[in-house]
């Protein structure tokens, strides 16, 4: 078999980090799953996550600086919403994983 060259540049490495660290939190990922099937506001974002409207919108801030997330504004609320579909799939592959991994941690107990 002929091995596969892989390559990746420091730009595309960056972009990769970048990504995962916008999700790399246990809010962040709550967000990100809350907002999977539809637009929520601060306020539905914070009470699904428990967190604070303060802290949620923090978490927002980075999302969206990460490239994750975008909002529109509608009266005087924002709702935000997954920018890059490829945010859903991912959460569906760490999903299917978690599931996984619960039910191989049930068979060994």
């Amino acid at each position: 078999m002929k091995k596969q060259k892989f390559e990746i540049n420091k730009k595309q490495m960056e972009a990769i980090i970048k990504g995962i660290q916008g999700i790399a939190h246990p809010i962040r990922f709550m967000i990100l799953y809350a907002l999977m099937n539809d637009e929520l506001s601060v306020s539905q974002l914070s009470s699904y996550t428990g967190a604070s409207q303060s802290v949620t919108s923090q978490h927002l801030g980075k999302m969206k600086e990460s490239g994750i997330l975008d909002n529109r504004k509608e009266s005087n609320r924002v709702y935000y919403f997954i920018q890059d579909n490829n945010y859903k799939e991912l959460a569906r592959i760490f999903l299917k994983m978690s599931s996984e991994q619960e039910k191989q941690a049930r068979k060994s107990s």
